[in-house]
C-alpha cells in the first residue's frame, strides 16, 4: 500500500452463517443488503470466499471492504481493509493478514 493508512474491520459469528451480507452488517442485517463476491482464496487451508461491501447495498462497518469470509467448525468469521487503493491491493492486504491468524480454543 502506498500512502494513507489501512483500516481493518474483524468479525466473528457464534454460529455458521450461509449469507456474507448478514455476517458483515451483524445483527441490524436488513434482507436487502448485498454484497459482491469477487475471488475464492485458499489460505492456510481455508477456502474463503472475497466479497466487495458497497455502500449503495449495506450499511455496517464492512462498507467500502474487501472482505475475506470464511468458516471454521461453528463459527464463521471476516477480516477486511478498506479499499482505498484497489481492489486487487486490498484483497492482498487481505490475505497477507490471513496467512497469520490463529484460531485458538476457548
Amino acid at each position: 500500500m502506498t500512502g494513507g493508512y489501512a483500516h481493518l474491520v474483524i468479525t466473528a459469528s457464534p454460529t455458521r452463517l450461509g449469507s456474507y451480507a448478514k455476517l458483515v452488517n451483524g445483527p441490524a442485517w436488513n434482507p436487502r443488503e448485498r454484497v459482491k463476491p469477487i475471488a475464492w482464496v485458499t489460505i492456510r487451508g481455508w477456502r474463503m470466499r472475497a466479497v466487495l461491501v458497497s455502500p449503495e447495498t449495506n450499511e455496517s462497518a464492512f462498507v467500502h471492504h474487501v472482505v475475506l469470509i470464511w468458516a471454521v467448525g461453528r463459527h464463521t468469521y471476516a477480516i477486511g481493509f478498506h479499499d482505498i487503493t484497489t481492489v486487487r491491493e486490498t484483497l492482498q492486504l487481505d490475505e497477507e493478514l490471513a496467512q497469520h491468524i490463529e484460531l485458538v480454543r476457548p
